[in-house]
């Protein structure tokens, strides 16, 4: 870090924050989180929206521009689009993203766009919903395609998907997913699976 911004060992612009909100989610992914869920995080030790505010302020000055906010689920947290509202008043700060399982955006979307969040990455594994299910282990396809839907007629584009490629559980559905680039003006993207703790191995056949 210098007084004229913040630079990585390779001398390399630091413009760029991710804001986790919360580590609760509203699904039960395979490869991210077991069926009981996990200890949480008291809500006394996380940060206030105004204490994330004040650390965002501070780095703006030293040249941060760009904030996505992460989770978990972002939107499980109550008064998000409070929260947007905050981060897109702080001086210097240009473009703010948020990444969701999109669950939630139909109620959401709207007010988040208002409030001044530019755009979404929405994680999304298939359109099947039966595998949707089986890998979510929750029922809720019908609602994170409503929320697709709100997020674009909201203004919150481009919308980026993101789909974690799985053998077995949804390699069958990835031609369908790439077909939504041609169908609709969505930028969709295939990922690997990340190591995370208690998922090794969980997909090694």
């Amino acid at each position: 870090m210098d007084r004229l911004g913040l630079n990585d060992a390779f001398n390399r612009t630091v413009n760029y924050m991710r804001i986790s909100v919360t580590d609760r989610c509203n699904m039960r992914c395979l490869y991210c989180m077991p069926e009981e869920g996990v200890p949480w995080i008291p809500h006394g030790d996380i940060l206030s929206y105004e204490e994330i505010t004040r650390i965002v302020s501070a780095t703006a000055t030293l040249g941060m521009r760009r904030l996505r906010i992460t989770g978990g689920e972002p939107l499980v947290r109550r008064d998000l689009s409070q929260l947007i509202a905050m981060l897109a008043a702080v001086p210097g700060i240009e473009d703010l993203a948020l990444s969701t399982n999109a669950v939630l955006l139909a109620e959401h979307a709207a007010a988040l766009a208002a409030a001044g969040l530019k755009r979404v990455n929405i994680s999304l594994d298939s359109l099947n919903p039966a595998q949707f299910a089986r890998i979510a282990r929750r029922d809720y396809l019908w609602r994170a395609l409503a929320g697709i839907a709100a997020a674009e007629e909201a203004g919150l584009t481009p919308i980026k998907i993101n789909c974690v490629a799985m053998r077995g559980h949804n390699d069958d559905d990835l031609a369908a997913m790439a077909a939504l680039t041609i169908e609709r003006q969505y930028h969709v993207r295939f990922i690997e699976i990340m190591p995370l703790h208690g998922n090794a191995g969980w997909q090694a056949d």
